[in-house]
């Protein structure tokens, strides 16, 4: 009985407290926030030391201070509304959100990819509903 304790308490420690830190991975709420503020100070401050981005016609890896301006003139010119969450999950260290940005000049659907809370890939693209 004590052995099965023993492998039964490992089992859990070795499956289980993986599983519970992958699962708990989240798109951090200040991303949220910031996209539904406009406020691309606090956004830029997530990104990762290089970052994907797709922005009008800007569709590349940025570095951090590249995408930082091109972030901040995509705010300056689209004035924002509100931010809607539709979907948002995660996988392993993953976390994602998808939603519709509704700004003064039209709406745009908005894709951020995360890991350890760093924005990998931020796609803001027009929508078309």
């Amino acid at each position: 009985m004590k052995k099965f304790k023993l492998f039964l308490i490992s089992f859990c420690l070795f499956f289980g407290v993986p599983m519970l830190m992958s699962q708990s991975a989240e798109v951090p709420s200040e991303i949220i926030s910031a996209l539904d503020e406009g406020a691309a100070s606090q956004l830029c401050t997530f990104l990762n030391a290089n970052v994907e981005l797709v922005i009008g016609n800007q569709n590349d890896v940025f570095s951090k201070q590249q995408a930082t301006g091109i972030i901040t003139d995509f705010f300056r010119k689209n004035k924002v509304n509100s931010f809607q969450l539709l979907h948002k999950g995660n996988k392993d260290a993953a976390s994602f959100v998808i939603g519709t940005l509704k700004t003064a000049s039209g709406n745009f659907r908005v894709y951020v990819l995360t890991r350890k809370n760093e924005i990998q890939q931020l796609r803001i693209e027009t929508s078309n509903g």
